[in-house]
């Protein structure tokens, strides 16, 4: 390469050049390429220290996983993806990590991803711990001999720091250098520098074909990232507070390595969260309020309801930092909205077969009963869930509205006896219940099994539920079977899992209660 600068007519350009370069080169000493907040940043330290991220045992050719997964956390946790400039990011980021996240964001699994993840902290460490342990376990060996000029890139950066460090150190020097040496230091900064830009060009073009090879393994690094964020959301979204917002404290923690270790109730969250999307589309459907009156103001994160001068923070980089802060801390100024109550109708006793037979559909006949003891939450009802099997095999879990806890349901889903099935006893329970305050009882029994009973109950159950104005639902879970005769005389409507699948019987009956 022949020498740019060859005479000492030459130093001025030289020194205009070098200044000219050390004005517009940004410093690159960030590992992250998104934008972040403090407040993020502490969220992610906090998982971080209590469940470190899984990293590869060489660096090698291999993206810093540290830095990628706080990357892919703030993608997938932050409302806004602000990519910071490329110059800020270190190399190795810039030419590994890069590629490989426009990867992950551009992938068909992100959106989904992201969008049970935003503004929820557990399902959202939870995807990128799931993402990070396949992609170290799964990591293919990809010949790329253009990675290996990473080693000789930073070789060259500390030679052209070193003859401009001795260029400034000669003009400050009180015998200054020769004007051949200045163009020897000058020559040696420019060649290192330039030979920098040659070999950068060629690792991005290298770059690019090795996150294309890697497409598959990130693939199946999202679908893990996606199964493991669906099972937190839906876990949290099930047996959670709702006032802590899938937040990672002890009592979340606590509550989701719990539910995490049983079948059963993982199965009720993924039916429970289907059944209130149900319900959610019903009530939607059901009434229109319009867009409300407009009678306060209060602070949240509803951005449809956030007054102008808050959404025009947005309008310039130096105030969007502030808005992002008070979106994730709810303190956003917004619009309060007076809108309708509903009235609901009757107060809700769910009657449980739990004998041995039914097991196999214990995870759903729990789904449904808490679909239910959704409703008349909302509503302002009152709630029973009556547990039976033989006939003294019988337990009632009471929910007043709002004097229970997520640990009450939690119980009550997890309650199962097994052994044979006798209808009267949970009958005789709802009797008694309404003569103790539940009125227009709304009672739902769901079973799978014949129950000899008295004409004498028949008839002294008719006459109580009819002056209670109760209505009885059966749902008679006959599949493959004849049973259930001696259910009819007590219902006003009964379903067969033998005409209707489980699902639609779920649907036809919680569209019925929604008011």
């Amino acid at each position: 390469m022949r020498d740019r600068y060859q005479k000492e007519q030459d130093l001025p350009l030289a020194e205009r050049w070098l200044e000219n370069y050390l004005l517009t080169r940004k410093q690159a000493d960030s590992r992250q390429l998104l934008h972040t907040t403090r407040l993020t940043d502490l969220i992610y330290q906090g998982f971080a220290a209590q469940q470190p991220i899984n990293r590869f045992s060489s660096d090698r050719n291999t993206p810093d996983m540290e830095s990628l997964a706080k990357d892919l956390f703030t993608a997938l946790y932050s409302p806004i993806l602000r990519r910071k400039d490329e110059d800020s990011v270190k190399l190795k980021e810039r030419m590994l990590s890069k590629p490989l996240f426009e990867k992950i964001v551009g992938s068909g699994y992100f959106n989904e991803l992201k969008g049970l993840c935003e503004d929820k902290e557990l399902p959202s460490y939870d995807a990128v711990s799931a993402f990070c342990n396949v992609l170290v376990r799964d990591f293919p060996a990809i010949d790329t001999p253009e990675l290996r000029y990473l080693d000789v890139i930073e070789q060259l950066t500390m030679q052209a720091k070193k003859a401009i460090q001795a260029i400034y150190d000669s003009r400050n020097s009180q015998k200054p250098a020769s004007a051949k040496k200045l163009l020897f230091l000058y020559n040696r900064a420019d060649r290192k520098l330039s030979q920098i830009e040659c070999l950068t060009a060629k690792i991005q073009k290298a770059a690019v074909r090795w996150a294309e090879a890697l497409e598959p393994v990130i693939d199946t690094a999202l679908r893990a990232a996606l199964h493991e964020a669906f099972k937190t959301h839906t876990i949290m979204e099930a047996w959670g507070s709702s006032n802590e917002e899938m937040r990672n404290i002890p009592m979340n923690q606590t509550l989701l390595n719990y539910v995490k270790n049983s079948k059963q109730l993982q199965e009720i969250a993924r039916l429970l969260g289907r059944y209130r999307e149900l319900i959610a589309d019903k009530r939607k459907n059901s009434y229109s309020y319009g867009r409300g009156e407009k009678y306060d103001l209060t602070t949240g994160n509803d951005i449809t309801n956030c007054l102008s001068s808050e959404l025009a923070l947005l309008g310039m980089a130096e105030t969007e930092i502030l808005f992002m802060r008070r979106y994730e801390q709810k303190r956003l100024m917004q619009y309060r909205k007076r809108t309708a109550v509903v009235k609901g109708r009757g107060d809700m006793i769910v009657l449980i077969d739990e004998s041995g037979s039914t097991r196999s559909v214990a995870g759903w006949a729990k789904a449904l009963a808490l679909a239910l003891l959704d409703i008349a939450s909302r509503d302002g009802r009152k709630f029973a869930m009556v547990h039976f099997a033989s006939a003294d095999r019988i337990r009632t879990d009471l929910f007043e509205p709002g004097h229970y806890t997520p640990e009450d349901v939690m119980k009550a889903a997890e309650q199962f006896f097994g052994g044979g099935t006798n209808f009267e006893a949970p009958l005789k329970e709802a009797l008694r219940l309404m003569e103790n305050g539940y009125e227009n009882a709304d009672i739902t029994i769901i079973t799978d099994g014949e129950c000899s009973l008295s004409e004498i109950f028949t008839e002294e159950f008719h006459k109580k539920t009819a002056a209670c104005k109760a209505t009885v639902t059966g749902i008679l879970l006959d599949k493959g079977g004849t049973c259930g005769k001696s259910l009819e005389p007590f219902c006003d409507k009964i379903y067969h899992s033998s005409d209707l699948t489980e699902d639609e019987i779920a649907l036809d009956i919680l569209n019925s209660k929604v008011s």
